[in-house]
């Protein structure tokens, strides 16, 4: 598969910079590898399928470019401080041993599926000189300008506003020191607001910005049209992909190692499914999830065109969810 056509995967990419933009900050780096990052916190609900689908694109995008003779870092951050900030102190302990858990989680990805992702933990930085002086130097910049800080506001939902100004918005500094620096930087469209702000303030620095890249947002199984029609927040934007406890909606979630292949099956039969692309289809984001993991596993390096099949009309979308039933089981679930 060529840059081109990763890029393009209809259902899996949703915003996406040239290939040739890609390619020239490799060049603007070298000899230092390009970083190709994603970055994600968790729940206590289990290790989701839908955050397998940001490792496999970071895997395949990395393969591709090295392929082109550009030197790779293929990052995935588990955000395991971020993701103590935001529980209660008595949780502290058991949320730290889950951060070490979604690691092992992604080490397994890499051992199964050859995906090569360099694991990075944020509590292994966080604390470092270097860390620290440059979020104090972000955080100086920001309160200096009105903007900034209502952009830095922006970044936090606005029932939580009160508590992340308590707090100095350290949640929101940490990932904007963390992603300053970055070349391209995959994740759920929802992230915009700490890309833009994270770019403006590497002009204002004169650096290079972190390149965004957008992948379909997640969606839960099981669901009828009228849960759609109803939640227009979850049409638009979708579910937290790496959060299984996601709006409540565990029992909606593929969850390897936890998950019961028959039941998702059953999930798969009961979803709403639309010939219409511009409406969410989650059996052909599961889909598409499966067919990156069966590439990995049999070497495939053929574009995904399950997409165009299905909203072309040669795939019903009875065949897709039989397919995705069948396939989930057989590359994903079996696996762990």
């Amino acid at each position: 598969m060529r840059l081109e056509q990763i890029l393009s995967i209809r259902g899996l990419v949703q915003q996406t910079p040239s290939a040739e933009e890609i390619r020239e900050r490799a060049k603007l780096v070298t000899p230092y590898p390009i970083k190709v990052f994603y970055g994600e916190t968790y729940d206590d609900k289990g290790n989701t399928v839908d955050s397998m689908k940001y490792y496999f694109f970071v895997a395949e995008l990395a393969d591709i470019l090295r392929d082109e003779g550009y030197t790779v870092d293929p990052m995935i951050l588990v955000a395991d401080t971020a993701a103590c900030r935001n529980v209660k102190e008595d949780l502290q302990r058991q949320y730290r041993a889950l951060g070490t858990e979604r690691a092992r989680f992604i080490e397994k990805v890499n051992a199964i599926y050859g995906t090569g992702l360099r694991i990075v933990r944020m509590s292994d930085y966080i604390d470092s000189s270097q860390f620290v002086k440059e979020r104090e130097e972000i955080m100086e910049t920001c309160k200096t300008s009105p903007e900034l800080i209502e952009s830095i506001e922006k970044t936090v939902p606005e029932s939580k506003i009160d508590i992340e100004r308590k707090k100095g918005f350290l949640y929101s500094f940490d990932e904007i020191t963390t992603i300053i620096d970055l070349d391209v930087k995959v994740g759920p469209p929802r992230e915009d607001l700490y890309d833009n702000l994270a770019r403006h303030l590497a002009q204002q620095r004169g650096t290079k910005g972190v390149i965004s890249l957008f992948l379909t947002p997640t969606f839960p199984l099981g669901m009828n049209w009228a849960y759609f029609f109803k939640n227009d927040g979850i049409e638009d934007h979708g579910i937290t992909a790496y959060k299984a406890g996601s709006k409540q909606l565990q029992r909606q979630r593929v969850i390897p190692g936890k998950s019961n292949p028959d039941y998702i099956q059953h999930q798969i039969n009961e979803s709403f499914i639309s010939i219409n692309p511009l409406l969410p289809n989650p059996v052909l984001d599961l889909g598409i999830i499966c067919e990156l993991a069966r590439k990995r596993l049999e070497g495939d390096t053929k574009p995904i065109l399950l997409a165009d099949e299905f909203y072309s009309g040669k795939i019903t979308p009875e065949q897709l969810k039989v397919s995705v039933g069948r396939n989930v089981g057989e590359y994903l679930l079996s696996r762990f």
